[in-house]
């Protein structure tokens, strides 16, 4: 009997169609004879009907709203029906969400059948965390080696997409760097790449297949890949434009740029002293960060984006000032600055896990706000409930639940939390982090 499976993105067409993993998803389960299955976003899960397993992959703890609807609504028109749970928030944390799924896989899928077992009720499968049966931990699977197998060549494309119409990339999984407040870092370790040979057969069949002329290259690092400069000048000899994920300063050169011609620059100091960015092992000191901009001005770049973060542990006022002095010996050299800056989140399985979320963060971010705007620099930043609730549901245990159930949004969720004097338990310091149960 063929099987009805649905891989669901819980926001927009237009965020989760540039999600690779619902591409890699779809592809990994067509190769089952046996089962049949589609992509869904939030404009269209509802024609969802008598499936035999619903899976929704979470990319963002915010996401956790909407997945909830999705699988209140799904439940009534699909009584039968699996429902699972993976993705990066998973790997972090996902007792928060535990009353609502059958099943949370932990890990990457490639070269495994835990998604087919999980469609076949057998939860007693490693990597997969359920509340039917008696399991105290979980331990995350994942592919030793990043291989071709299950990579998605054929990928539906849209204008609308973060990354246009363009064909998705992955050179490699995990981080080679340091960072001790990242996330991806600690969950996709070890860091794994793939060969530039596969990379560029990849890179070929899936720009002739989608006919599309621009290939996105993902990963944490793009400039941390051994041969980028030879998958780059490989791209460029078939006149597809290039966009790069991400490209720390430190790793931009002449040959680099010569290839890429971004119009746009993207550093991430993180933050504004050369202490702190010690202290949290950013491992970019000023020199790196400008030499970049003089790569950005020799290459004639028209804007350079500062990304940093506020509510670092060990933080003082002459930090916080730091990154306004960055900020405007950065404008000296280039015309247009944007700066992006939010509150650093405690994240399950890194570093900084039981650490405060700070909540002066807000006054800080008006601050560097108020300086800057004298500058004529645009600062961007997230709503401050919004960054609150995602240190809270990252954080959270499977009370949240329960005000999960009644919530509708990131307001609903803290008012709740407030009125009961439970949110100081999930922003201050953890004295049990449910999270430890998963084994990354």
């Amino acid at each position: 009997m063929i099987k009805n499976v649905a891989v669901i993105y819980p926001n927009k067409f237009k965020a989760g169609i540039s999600c690779l993993a619902v591409h890699i998803l779809a592809k990994h389960l067509s190769k089952f004879k046996d089962i049949n299955v589609n992509i869904y976003f939030l404009e269209n899960y509802h024609k969802i009907k008598n499936f035999d397993a619903i899976f929704i992959t979470l990319q963002y703890e915010n996401d956790y709203f909407n997945a909830i609807k999705i699988v209140k609504d799904l439940r009534k028109t699909n009584p039968n029906a699996v429902f699972a749970a993976g993705g990066p928030c998973v790997m972090e944390n996902f007792f928060p969400l535990i009353n609502y799924f059958d099943a949370f896989i932990v890990g990457e899928i490639e070269n495994s059948d835990v998604m087919l077992n999980v469609i076949n009720r057998e939860f007693d499968t490693e990597g997969v965390y359920s509340r039917h049966i008696d399991k105290d931990v979980v331990k995350r699977i994942y592919p030793k080696k990043l291989t071709i197998d299950d990579y998605p060549i054929y990928q539906p494309t849209s204008k609308k997409g973060a990354y246009g119409e363009a064909f998705l990339l992955e050179i490699g999984r995990g981080c080679p760097r340091r960072c001790r407040f990242c996330l991806a870092r600690s969950i996709y370790y070890p860091p794994r790449y793939r060969k530039l040979s596969d990379l560029e057969y990849l890179a070929e069949e899936g720009i002739k297949i989608n006919k599309v002329n621009k290939v996105a290259l993902i990963a944490p690092s793009v400039g941390d890949y051994k041969y980028i400069v030879e998958l780059c000048n490989f791209l460029d000899d078939l006149g597809v434009q290039i966009s790069p994920s991400s490209l720390r300063a430190d790793t931009l050169n002449e040959e680099l740029m010569k290839i890429l011609k971004p119009k746009t620059l993207t550093i991430a100091p993180e933050a504004g002293s050369e202490r702190l960015r010690e202290f949290i092992k950013k491992d970019i000191n000023e020199e790196d960060i400008f030499n970049a901009v003089d790569l950005a001005k020799k290459f004639e770049v028209n804007k350079i984006k500062l990304y940093f973060m506020v509510g670092i542990p060990t933080e003082t006022n002459e930090d916080v000032e730091e990154i306004i002095n960055l900020t405007k010996k950065i404008k000296k050299e280039i015309k247009k600055v944007e700066v992006s800056i939010n509150p650093m989140i405690p994240k399950p399985h890194t570093d900084f896990e039981n650490e405060e979320f700070d909540l002066t963060s807000k006054k800080k971010i008006k601050h560097i706000e108020k300086n800057l705007r004298k500058e004529r620099v645009k600062v961007e930043y997230e709503n401050f409930n919004s960054m609150i609730c995602q240190c809270v549901l990252a954080r959270g245990d499977e009370t949240l639940s329960n005000y999960l159930d009644v919530s509708k949004n990131p307001t609903n969720l803290i008012s709740a939390l407030k009125k009961d004097n439970l949110l100081d338990k999930y922003l201050k310091k953890i004295d049990k982090m449910p999270w430890k149960k998963i084994i990354i």
